[in-house]
């Protein structure tokens, strides 16, 4: 017998098994929020602070070094900058989809049980919720600020018209992509696959 025929030949699940695998989700999914919540609340402190540290510092570097750090430093602001956003999606994906796990035990139920993502103030009005638009707002900032400073400290280690400029084109365009990862978020949209392209429901495929 195929391997397809066991999950094609299986009886429906009942009400009861359907609301027992949601929750099982429902609490699995939470469990990731919880620890991607917490992941974010310890590294970027760190992240940022350490960043920070490091630039305010370079000052009392001789040149070379602070040329290094100030090469170095708006890649690393972008990578901030994108890791925060990256953080943001991720936890969108995730309450969208509690969201919907709550809707569908409401629906199987016929009363609505579960109700704090789906009528949360939010409701998908900001990416990743209040507490994410806030991270990434204050990452956003810190990023600016950080790009600015480089800019400002490398004027006098580039007295060079032409390296000057080279820096000066390198961080506008890691400025540019600090703003246009953060309006890409701001256009970001949870949607899911198709139940097709899940494996482990290619026994429901309708044969051709």
């Amino acid at each position: 017998m195929p391997p397809d025929a066991t999950v094609q030949n299986a009886p429906p699940l009942g009400d009861t098994e359907r609301v027992r695998v949601l929750l099982e989700e429902f609490r699995a999914l939470y469990a990731l929020l919880s620890f991607r919540l917490a992941a974010v609340e310890r590294s970027l402190p760190v992240a940022g602070g350490t960043l920070a540290a490091i630039l305010s510092g370079s000052t009392s570097l001789a040149h070379e070094a602070q040329r290094v750090v100030l090469l170095a430093m708006p890649a690393a602001l972008l990578w901030l900058m994108r890791t925060t956003c990256a953080q943001a999606r991720s936890k969108e994906d995730v309450i969208r989809r509690i969201a919907e796990l709550e809707g569908a035990v409401n629906r199987i139920a016929g009363e609505e049980l579960l109700a704090f993502q789906s009528r949360h103030p939010n409701r998908g009005r900001r990416v990743s919720g209040r507490s994410g638009g806030t991270t990434v707002f204050g990452v956003l900032s810190f990023s600016l600020t950080g790009l600015a400073a480089c800019a400002w400290m490398a004027t006098p280690l580039w007295p060079d018209l032409r390296m000057a400029g080279v820096y000066g084109a390198y961080v506008l365009a890691a400025t540019t992509d600090v703003v246009a990862t953060v309006w890409r978020l701001g256009r970001y949209r949870y949607r899911k696959g198709p139940p097709g392209t899940v494996p482990m429901f290619i026994g429901f495929r309708v044969p051709r």
